[in-house]
């Protein structure tokens, strides 16, 4: 993970212009995003299916 803010500290010191900086910052906080949001539905997921059923399996005979 750490390999990608290494490329952009090298960008910076080869001269790349600014915008193409900040379109790479852009595209890693958009990723960062996307896990976060990938990671809370994943948990909501795990939530919903560790409830009990609300429909009991015993009958009354």
């Amino acid at each position: 993970m750490f390999k990608y803010q290494v490329h952009a500290l090298a960008m910076r010191k080869a001269g790349l212009g600014r915008p193409l900086r900040y379109l790479f910052l852009v595209i890693l906080l958009g990723c960062i995003i996307a896990g976060l949001i990938y990671a809370a539905v994943v948990i909501h997921a795990v939530n919903e299916r560790s409830h009990p059923p609300h429909v009991h399996a015993h009958s009354s005979q």
